[in-house]
């Protein structure tokens, strides 16, 4: 009547938690849909000031109170995520105020017991939650892991995923892949995990010819200046104790556990072949002493050493693991250098061989027997099996999505006069720790979607903001570890397993772009891509001569390829006892300076100590540097404005 207007509140009760519009009465109304619950009521709650969680009340329907995990479990298989409260509280009646209605000021706290008494975290309860919850904070580098957590929320990719499964296995629970992105909470997860059952796999080391996978007849018809220069390392600072013999032995015996490390290659016909060779001796590690050397002169000297090891590969006859180890002077750590073929490692396996050399190192200065474990699927074994499967038709059914791509192309950046031709150029960009949190653990509840997806809207909407045009092409890499063969575990199995297939995105080059909508978009058109993209590789190597001449001629495929790694240092220390001090990424020059390689533009990202960095690698003599610079800062400021949304939006 005073011409003043009251704001009492919103007469759904709708709430705003983590950037989502959430209506409790739609979570209420699934809560009352169970046999065991009679009346439910769920609240928005801010018992810490800036932390607010929902909470759902609970009065039983009898005598059998419905636990928290049942509650969690059934709600998430109805529900999205973001609709799953964060704790429960079984009352024996809802709180009613004077006139007849529900007092929600009456409603209790949730026992800050269960819930450790910050933001949803809940305690593992039982030994295989707690078993997870281990493998899960080890993994991603994190002090602990509640299981009410979102594995994918709390910063995880799908290299990660392999990374646990192969944790767990060791530790005698079954778990696949396929598992940890349908179930992505352990209170979820839990009730569905047993005891592995092992994957019937040949124990005595592998030996005899193997069919060529498809990245390795990709890698042979693109790289054909110098296949025996191609490789990937690893540069490992040690603790200053350093056994030397007792590596040696730890080396031999990765050798003989993981049987690709013995794959040799040798060309007939015009044809490369490959071939797994038994257990033989062979020098894996060297002594490079540098205590003469100057401190200051050393790392030049190193990478000098390290160049020729990489020169030195011969598939023909091997190894193609080799190792050095740096002496430094005294009281200085040395460092080991391992440098591997890619034909018989990829960024998984290297994860793979660290834990394995280091368990090893461990077992042998303990005077114990080496010991890493049952093996997984060999690598032969998959690729019998994986151009067995092409055969019988097994990837027919996604003939016609690759067949039908258009044209996918990439449009020319800026090219310059064609000249001379001139060594590989890189250029790197980063983000800040803040901003890599963000799109680690901030995106994927924001926008509801992975990282890569992030990634590559970043990377479509420079490429396109460059060139003008909506449409851009990208060639993707994937880990290729996919479960699709039955009876295959490929978790702890070493070899090249990557995945190369095309996407074309149609994206708005806006200047100021809505990002959740681009986001969206982006993700809502990879989600077309059958299967991950593991058919295409298989189907255009491996298939029929008619299928494989369908797929080289009808795609021109793209000239700007993408490949985002993962966290190679997601944990927060090494644990104690370790060989290792830190681990660093390649070191020397890692392939042969006349491959041009099949790409103009190769963009290949990773979180180094908790930073995104990427590099990106093209020929000056085709590409102008300033234009690679100009879209690389792009795409790095994309990141960094999508972070900011994120952040405003939680």
């Amino acid at each position: 009547p005073d011409g003043q207007v009251e704001f009492l509140g919103r007469a759904d009760d709708q709430v705003k938690i983590r950037g989502f519009r959430i209506e409790p009465g739609e979570i209420e109304t699934v809560l009352t849909g169970f046999p065991q619950v009679r009346e439910a009521v769920v609240v928005a709650r801010e018992d810490q000031p800036g932390v607010k969680r929902l909470v759902a009340y609970l009065v039983a329907a009898g005598d059998d109170r419905p636990t928290v995990t049942e509650l969690r479990t059934l709600l998430a298989e109805r529900l999205p995520a973001y609709l799953v409260p964060q704790a429960f509280v079984v009352l024996d009646a809802l709180p009613i105020s004077a006139n007849g209605k529900l007092d929600r000021r009456a409603l209790p706290a949730p026992d800050p017991a269960a819930t450790a008494g910050d933001s949803g975290y809940v305690a593992p309860r039982t030994g295989t939650e707690r078993a997870i919850a281990e493998i899960w904070a080890d993994v991603l580098g994190l002090e602990r892991v509640g299981v009410a957590d979102n594995f994918f929320e709390l910063g995880a990719d799908s290299i990660l995923t392999i990374q646990v499964v192969a944790r767990a296995r060791q530790a005698g629970l079954g778990l696949t892949t396929k598992d940890l992105f349908m179930y992505q909470t352990i209170e979820s997860l839990a009730p569905r995990v047993a005891l592995a059952t092992p994957v019937s796999a040949q124990e005595e080391p592998v030996a005899g010819p193997a069919p060529l996978t498809p990245i390795q007849h990709w890698f042979f018809q693109t790289h054909p200046v110098n296949p025996h220069h191609f490789n990937q390392s690893m540069l490992i600072e040690l603790t200053e104790d350093a056994d030397e013999q007792a590596l040696r032995y730890s080396l031999e015996a990765l050798l003989a556990h993981h049987d690709a490390l013995r794959m040799r290659f040798d060309r007939a016909d015009g044809e490369w072949r490959q071939y797994n060779a038994p257990v033989e001796p062979a020098e894996v590690l060297r002594r490079h002493d540098l205590s003469d050397v100057e401190n200051k002169e050393q790392p030049a000297a190193m990478e000098k050493v390290a160049d020729d090891v990489h020169a030195s590969f011969d598939l023909g006859t091997g190894p193609l693991l080799k190792a050095l180890l740096f002496v430094l002077g005294p009281k200085r750590a040395p460092f080991l250098f391992l440098a591997a073929h890619h034909l018989v490692v990829d960024g998984v396996s290297w994860r793979v061989l660290l834990d394995d050399l280091d368990t090893a190192y461990q077992q042998v200065t303990r005077g114990e027997e080496v010991r890493l474990g049952a093996k997984t699927t060999s690598y032969r074994d998959w690729a019998q099996r994986l151009a067995e499967f092409v055969a019988d038709g097994g990837l027919d059914r996604e003939l016609e999505y690759w067949t039908g791509i258009a044209d996918v192309s990439t449009p020319t950046l800026e090219p310059v006069s064609p000249g001379s031709s001139a060594p590989t150029q890189m250029v790197s960009v980063s983000l800040d720790a803040g901003d890599t949190d963000a799109l680690l653990r901030a995106a994927p509840t924001a926008y509801r979607t992975r990282i890569n997806d992030v990634l590559l809207t970043a990377l479509a909407w420079a490429l396109a903001r460059r060139t003008g045009r909506s449409r851009v092409s990208i060639e993707l890499e994937g880990h290729g570890r996919e479960d699709i063969l039955d009876g295959i575990d490929l978790s702890r199995t070493v070899g090249w397993f990557t995945t190369i297939y095309p996407v074309a995105l149609d994206i708005v080059p806006d200047n100021d772009p809505d990002w959740r909508a681009l986001v969206k978009s982006v993700r809502r058109q990879l989600r077309t891509l059958p299967g991950n993209g593991f058919g295409y590789g298989a189907l255009r190597y491996l298939g029929p001569p008619e299928v494989r001449d369908r797929l080289a001629s009808g795609l021109a495929g793209p000239q700007v390829s993408f490949n985002y790694l993962g966290q190679w240092d997601a944990r927060s220390q090494e644990p104690a006892g370790s060989l290792y001090r830190a681990v660093h990424g390649s070191f020397g020059q890692d392939a042969d300076a006349g491959d041009r390689g099949s790409h103009l533009l190769d963009i290949t990202g990773a979180v180094q100590s908790g930073r995104l960095e990427f590099s990106w690698y093209y020929q000056p003599d085709r590409y102008d540097q300033s234009a690679v610079e100009a879209i690389a800062t792009d795409f790095a400021d994309a990141l960094r404005r999508i972070a900011q949304d994120c952040r405003e939006s939680l």
